[in-house]
Order: C-alpha cells, then structure tokens, then sequence
C-alpha cells in the first residue's frame, strides 16, 4: 500500500471521503441494528450506500453544472425535466405526461417548470386539441443548456466508476436491476 502522505491532495482526499462514506454507513446500520431486532444489516448497508452515492453524484453533477454559467441551477429534478423533455419527441409533454414520465407529482412538475421557464429553459403553453392540457417545450436555450450539460454529466459519472472494471460495472448494474 502507498504511503498516504505520498500520494496526491486528490488521492488523498478521495480516500478520506470513502473512509467517512464506510464509516456513514456502518454507524447506520449500528444504529437500524439497535432499534429492529431483525435488521437485515447487508441491506441496509446496501440501501445506506446507494443513498450515499446518490447523494455525492448529485453534488458532483451540481459542481459541474455551476462551471457552465447557466441562469437557473439545473441539478436535480430540474436536470430531470430538462433531460426527459429533450428526448422527447418534439422536445415538449403535457404535464401529465412529464409526471408519469418522470416519477414527480403533477404539483412538483409544475413547481419546476415555472422555475425553469422564468430562466428561459422551457415554455408552458395549452395544447390546440385540449384546453384542459397544459404542454412544457424545451426552448432553444434549453436545448443548448442541455447539450452543454451532457459533457459534464457524463464526466461527472465517469468519475463515479473510475475504479470499476467493464465486467464489474455490467455485474453491479445487473444486481441494481435486480433490486429494483
């Protein structure tokens, strides 16, 4: 093993933050393990880290994000509405639609739309067949926002996976699948 005063201020840093993620993690499962006599502490290990991960995912994507110098902060379920609009066809859903599309209530989509419309991200418009409906549509700054946000997401979770092999990457993924 390398001598940690050796390695580089990122290593190093790197390492302390798995050391405080192991650490998180264990002090979890002592504390799920003192109030259910049954914990299943393999699962709640697995669930604490996931939640974890996503957690730091999130804060990476936000720190690249805030390189680009866009008008609203897009990490999150804003990054969500913005992804799943620009592969839509046309580039636009109902409410409705984005809602069962993305997992978020119809009051939640709305909250994040107007956000990202004052912004200039997206527009809200009534559909020509149904009044009732209300259609979001990827502006051409949001277009733009989100090709330029491509680069830094990819990154960003290539980082993430930097220690994993091909192989190890197609087993982890198939054993997320299988718990969800």
């Amino acid at each position: 093993m390398k001598d940690p005063d050796r390695e580089s201020p990122d290593i190093r840093q790197a390492i302390e933050a798995d050391e405080r993620l192991v650490h998180s993690v264990r002090e979890g499962v002592r504390q799920y393990q003192e109030l259910l006599e049954s914990a299943d502490s393999s699962a709640i290990a697995i669930m604490l880290t996931i939640w974890q991960l996503s957690g730091a995912q999130r804060l990476a994507n936000e720190k690249a994000f805030a390189e680009l110098d866009l008008p609203v902060n897009v990490a999150g379920n804003r990054l969500t509405i913005l992804r799943t609009l620009y592969f839509a066809p046309e580039r636009r859903m109902a409410v409705a639609s984005l809602s069962r599309e993305t997992g978020l209530t119809v009051t939640w989509v709305t909250s994040l739309v107007e956000t990202l419309g004052q912004a200039g991200l997206v527009r809200r418009m009534g559909s020509a067949e149904d009044r009732r409906v209300s259609i979001v549509c990827l502006t051409p700054d949001g277009e733009e926002a989100f090709r330029g946000i491509v680069p830094a997401m990819g990154q960003a979770m290539a980082q993430t996976c930097r220690n994993l092999s091909e192989e190890e990457k197609d087993q982890l993924l198939a054993l997320l699948h299988r718990l969800f």
